[in-house]
C-alpha cells in the first residue's frame, strides 16, 4: 500500500494506491497531510478544479458490494454540470426502491470528485448531504455548473 497527497480548494486529501490503483481518496480538510504530494494526481484535481473536467482519470481499483458498485457506476454517468435525484440513480439501476441506498452508497463513496457524488440531488432538487459537507457540495454543484 502506498499513500500520497493533494490539496485542492476545498481541503486536502490522503489518496491510498494498491497494486491495482486509486481505492480511497480520503478528505482531510484543512488539515496537512504527513504523506508526499502525488504529482500525477494533482494534475487531475487541478484541471477538475480549473473546471475542465476529470481528463486524467487514475486507474482506480474500486471495493464495495455488488450494489455499491452499481451506484458509483451509475453516478459517472452524470455529465458535468448536471444533477442527478437519488430516485432517477435508483431507477437507473434497476432498484426503483432504493433511494435511500443509493445516498448510503454515496456516502460510502471511496473515491469523492471522480465518482461525482456531489451530483446526486434530492427529488426536490434540495442539496442533501455530501461526506465532504454540503458546503463543499454547494461549492462543486456552482464550479461545475460555470
Amino acid at each position: 500500500m502506498n499513500t500520497k497527497s493533494v490539496s485542492s480548494p476545498i481541503g486536502s486529501f490522503d489518496a491510498f494506491y494498491n497494486q491495482i490503483g486509486l481505492y480511497k481518496l480520503s478528505f482531510i480538510g484543512q488539515s496537512q497531510s504527513k504523506h508526499p504530494k502525488d504529482k500525477k494526481l494533482q494534475k487531475s484535481i487541478d484541471n477538475f478544479f480549473s473546471n475542465k473536467g476529470l481528463q486524467l482519470i487514475p486507474t482506480m481499483d474500486l471495493q464495495g458490494t455488488e450494489f455499491q458498485l452499481r451506484v458509483w457506476n451509475a453516478l459517472c454517468s452524470i455529465p458535468k454540470g448536471s444533477t442527478a435525484s437519488y430516485r432517477s440513480i435508483a431507477e437507473k439501476i434497476g432498484s426503483p426502491n432504493a433511494s435511500r441506498a443509493v445516498g448510503t452508497a454515496c456516502k460510502l463513496n471511496p473515491i469523492p470528485l471522480f465518482i461525482p457524488c456531489h451530483r446526486v440531488v434530492k427529488q426536490d432538487h434540495s442539496i442533501g448531504q455530501f461526506a465532504l459537507g454540503t458546503k463543499n457540495k454547494k461549492f462543486l454543484l456552482k464550479m461545475e455548473s460555470l
